[in-house]
């Protein structure tokens, strides 16, 4: 019995940087920025491995222009799904959605919607004229939070990180908010590296973020890193995410871009 909690344990921890890394780790720099290189109907399909076993995907997608209080705004969308072996210990189900204005200058409204042992449907609402955003779980709401100008949701910073144009030796920050907090995320752009994969070879920037803002199993790390593949192209896709904690490797390669 006691390995057995120790594995659910580590399973769950596992989850929590699934969602919770992705939820935070792609809002990167503000370099110049350059034409959007993502389009409507695209999609990107991730793998997800621990300690060498696959345990889900992950897909983002460019859903069609779609209007958020009168305005017209670009809609993205996440979904996280564990496979059939994860399932056993910790099921998820998890669609992360993000909108903002055509200029892409700010996020204008988040949703999460997880299913599982931890259900929760949330929605974060910014309020451009008094600089804020509101979170809600289930129609439960907090008291709003300041945020900057410029300030983008995780899904959303997920594209606005592919639109800026930056280069070797870099270093990069950008405002992030879940709506609970609000931080400037920071990377530096290390060097570029070939990169093999079974979905090809590719030619990348490797970047290195700060996780010191981090919760949960980062704090109980003594050395947490988080690292990217980005391809050196105008796509600038994450082709491989790297997330070591104390538990191990967590590692997003990608499969197909269509």
């Amino acid at each position: 019995m006691q390995k057995r909690c120790i594995r659910v344990s580590r399973t769950h921890f596992f989850f929590i940087i699934l969602t919770g890394v992705l939820f935070f780790l792609t809002p990167l720099g503000v370099a110049g920025e350059k034409t959007v290189p993502f389009f409507v109907g695209e999609e990107i399909q991730y793998t997800v491995s621990w300690e060498m076993i696959e345990a889900g995907k992950v897909n983002f997608k460019v859903l069609p222009f779609t209007t958020i209080n009168g305005e017209k705004a670009y809609h993205f969308l996440l979904d996280v799904k564990s496979n059939r072996y994860i399932d056993m210990f910790y099921k998820i189900r998890d669609r992360l959605e993000g909108f903002t204005d055509l200029e892409f200058t700010r996020s204008l409204l988040c949703k999460k919607t997880q299913s599982g042992k931890d259900k929760r449907q949330v929605i974060v609402h910014f309020d451009w004229e008094k600089k804020t955003a509101a979170y809600s779980n289930f129609g439960e709401k907090r008291d709003p939070i300041k945020i900057p100008l410029n300030t983008f949701g995780p899904v959303s910073a997920f594209y606005k990180m592919r639109a800026l144009d930056f280069k070797a030796d870099q270093n990069l920050s950008f405002p992030v908010t879940d709506g609970k907090k609000q931080f400037m995320q920071k990377a530096r752009v290390m060097n570029k590296e070939k990169i093999t994969l079974p979905s090809g070879t590719w030619d990348t920037y490797v970047l290195v973020l700060q996780v010191n803002h981090f919760s949960g199993v980062f704090e109980k790390s003594e050395k947490p890193t988080v690292k990217l593949w980005v391809t050196a192209d105008e796509k600038q896709i994450p082709v491989r995410i790297k997330v070591k904690v104390f538990i191990g490797s967590v590692i997003f390669d990608l499969v197909s871009v269509n």
